[in-house]
């Protein structure tokens, strides 16, 4: 009979260096995360470099700001918007819609006029 050994953990590839240069510049705002994510959401990031160049440039805009967004959230407050947003995606189409249209008015009050009524 064999016995496997136990499997040791490796650091998921690649690392901040072993990505080109393209994936570099479009992945810059996850520099700092990057060697300490694991492999899934190292995926999940070169998939969306992999289509950015095919975005419009409002998109490519969009996507490095949520990156800088995401990243600059604390954990805690990662798995707040993850529990927000498992939340929001079992409510019915209808009031998703809701949200979202509320969310878009809300943007479009100056940020120094949010939350006063």
């Amino acid at each position: 009979m064999l016995l496997s050994a136990p499997v040791l953990s490796e650091p998921s590839q690649p690392a901040w260096n072993g990505l080109n240069p393209q994936q570099r510049e479009v992945l810059a705002p996850l520099a700092q995360e990057w060697d300490s994510m694991d492999a899934a959401k190292k995926k999940k990031w070169l998939g969306i470099a992999k289509r950015y160049p095919g975005m419009t440039p409002s998109e490519q805009h969009r996507t490095q700001l949520q990156m800088r967004d995401w990243y600059s959230l604390t954990p805690e407050q990662r798995e707040l918007v993850r529990e927000k947003y498992k939340t929001i995606k079992k409510l019915p189409p209808d009031k998703r819609q809701e949200i979202k249209q509320k969310w878009r008015e809300y943007k479009q009050i100056p940020e120094g006029q949010r939350g006063k009524n």
